[in-house]
C-alpha cells in the first residue's frame, strides 16, 4: 500500500534528525552516497513537493547540492527546517543521501533513500530495511556499527560510498529497502524562475 507522510520532513529521509530525537529506527551513513554532487534530476527535483499534510521545496545550488526547506508547528509556532541532498548515481538504481541542520548546525550523519519518478511526476521513496541491512553488518558483508535501545535500531553503514554503492545495486539484494512501503509526494509547484537571481545556481 501506498503511504503518503505526514511529516514531510521525515518522509524526505526515513531520514530527519527529529526522526532520532522522536526515538525512531533509522540507517545512515557518515557521509554521502556520492562525494562528486551532480545535480541529477534537477528539473524533475526541483519545485515544492506535498506529502500529507506538509510540504518541501527543493532546489539546487551550483556545487550540486540540492537545498531542503520546510516548517514545523512545534510548540505553538512554526520552525523552519533545512537540510541538504546529494544524489547518487547507481548502475541500477538511483539515490538520494539527506543531513539536516541541528541546533543551527548540520549534522555529521546522511539518511538515504531509494527513489523513482513515475510517468506522471510523482517522487516515490523507499527507506532501507532496518533488519537486513543490520544482518549485512553482522555477517561482514557491510561494515558499520548497530547500536541497539529497548525499543529502537540505530545503524551506521562506514562503507566507502562506491562500495556501499554497489553493494545496494546487486540485482540478488532486493530485500535491502523497504518496496512494501513506498512513499510517495507529488509536485504541486515548478520552482519560481522570475524571482531576481532565479536560476543563477
Amino acid at each position: 500500500m501506498i503511504k503518503y507522510s505526514i511529516n514531510i520532513m521525515a518522509t524526505m529521509a526515513a531520514l530527519a534528525v527529529t526522526m532520532l530525537l522522536a526515538g525512531c529506527s533509522a540507517v545512515t551513513t557518515p557521509h554521502p552516497l556520492s562525494l562528486q554532487p551532480k545535480p541529477v534530476d534537477k528539473e524533475r527535483f526541483e519545485g515544492t513537493w506535498q506529502g500529507g499534510e506538509g510540504t518541501v521545496s527543493v532546489r539546487f545550488a551550483s556545487n550540486g547540492v540540492a537545498r531542503l526547506a520546510g516548517a514545523e508547528w512545534k510548540d505553538e509556532q512554526f520552525r523552519l527546517i533545512q537540510g541538504e541532498m546529494i544524489v547518487a548515481e547507481g548502475k541500477k538504481d538511483n539515490f538520494i543521501s539527506v543531513r539536516f541542520e541541528e541546533n543551527g548546525a548540520w549534522t555529521n550523519r546522511y539518511f538515504f533513500l531509494q527513489y523513482k519518478f513515475t510517468d506522471n511526476g510523482d517522487l516515490i521513496l523507499w527507506g532501507p530495511n532496518i533488519d537486513e541491512f543490520e544482518a549485512a553488518i553482522r555477517s561482514g558483508m557491510l561494515q558499520g556499527v548497530v547500536t541497539k535501545k529497548k525499543n529502537t535500531t540505530s545503524i551506521s553503514v562506514t562503507n566507502a560510498p562506491g562500495e556501499l554503492l554497489d553493494f545496494m545495486n546487486d540485482p540478488e539484494r532486493r530485500t535491502l529497502f523497504n518496496y512494501r512501503e513506498p512513499m510517495v509526494l507529488r509536485k504541486i509547484a515548478a520552482p519560481d524562475t522570475s524571482a531576481p537571481g532565479a536560476g543563477e545556481h
